[in-house]
């Protein structure tokens, strides 16, 4: 059965949100770095509610039978609002696919020596993760192996080096929310609501047969792991880095031509295993009876966002996506502990 094992159900689940998390550093100055010191309290709590949502979609998984979390959203909460709540999730889907894209493009035209390097980057990630969907995401957990390693090396290495950094593109900003532990809470909260519905279709599909206490556990710990390690990292930067939009080039640029090719390779990888993700859970959503109308309307919608800029979807658009996801999985998780209860039925 795919999913035995709670280590390959919970690197798969770290393949899938490697895009969205840790990437680039901007992710850790939205959720965490622009709260100041009270950080370290939104550093904590995310991947207990990762981890926490993880094990409880797994757990789900077992008692449902669902495959998707389109699916699974209808099957409990009726026709009408599970077609609302599979919407939601298609589109942070097609979102997240969509800077996915964007992302590897912008590496793909800083890196290649040919004419229209942006399309060939987008081209060779979507093509790996369209491979890696022929295979039924069997690669996906040797994927979030390489991440999880590479990723704590990169920013161990980045938080070790005492040199601050001395290329800046944009200037300093002012913290309104520096020091506000409600700040860090209700962002982790966010933060990690919305990594967690966006492995859900992962967890689904990896978590059959595993120990969802254990799987949950592990992905938690995984991230908090890299979430140290890279808000470390982020911290060398000084408050002038909070105002960057890729923090991470800004860090690596201390080592040079070799820290450039290391940012651009983590940024690369993360990108395509995210890619593969949310790629298959697309279309997984779709096999759960959610519809080809419903998924072109939240492709189109993800477009019309995408041409706000990269920079602007994911400062404005994953908070706000973030929270309706927290809410989505909140009353999914209420209407699923009492359907388990009668035996499954919603």
């Amino acid at each position: 059965m795919e999913g035995r094992g709670e280590a390959r159900s919970a690197l798969a689940i770290v393949a899938a949100v490697a895009g969205t998390g840790y990437a680039s550093g901007r992710e850790l100055v939205l959720f965490f770095a622009q709260t100041g010191r009270a950080q370290w309290i939104g550093i904590c709590f995310a991947p207990v509610v990762f981890g926490l949502l993880t094990a409880l979609i797994c757990r789900w998984s077992a008692g449902v039978g669902a495959d998707s979390f389109a699916g699974f959203c209808r099957r409990l909460m009726g026709r009408r609002v599970g077609a609302v709540a599979g919407w939601l999730h298609a589109l942070l889907l097609a979102l997240t696919a969509l800077v996915m894209l964007c992302g590897s493009g912008e590496t793909g035209a800083l890196v290649l020596p040919v004419r229209f390097g942006w399309l060939w980057g987008a081209g060779i990630a979507l093509l790996i993760a369209v491979i890696v969907n022929l295979s039924g995401l069997r690669p996906l957990p040797w994927m979030g192996l390489v991440v999880l390693a590479a990723g704590v090396m990169f920013y161990g290495a980045l938080a070790l080096d005492p040199r601050p950094p001395r290329v800046w593109m944009e200037g300093a900003v002012q913290l309104a929310l520096a020091d506000s532990w409600p700040a860090s809470i209700l962002l982790a909260l966010s933060y990690g609501a919305m990594n967690a519905a966006l492995a859900s279709n992962v967890a689904l599909r990896f978590g059959k047969g595993a120990r969802p206490w254990k799987v949950g556990l592990l992905c938690g710990g995984a991230l908090l792991a890299l979430l140290a390690v890279a808000s470390g990292a982020i911290a060398r930067g000084g408050r002038l880095l909070l105002g960057q939009a890729m923090p991470t080039v800004i860090l690596a640029a201390r080592w040079g031509l070799a820290g450039f090719w290391a940012c651009a390779a983590f940024s690369y990888i993360c990108a395509v295993t995210t890619l593969a993700a949310v790629l298959g859970g697309l279309i997984d959503d779709m096999r759960g009876g959610w519809g080809r109308g419903a998924l072109v309307t939240a492709l189109a919608v993800a477009a019309l966002a995408g041409l706000l800029g990269l920079r602007r979807t994911v400062g404005a658009g994953y908070p706000a996506v973030g929270w309706l996801c927290a809410a989505l999985l909140l009353a999914v998780a209420c209407r699923a502990d009492r359907a388990l209860l009668h035996g499954g039925k919603g």
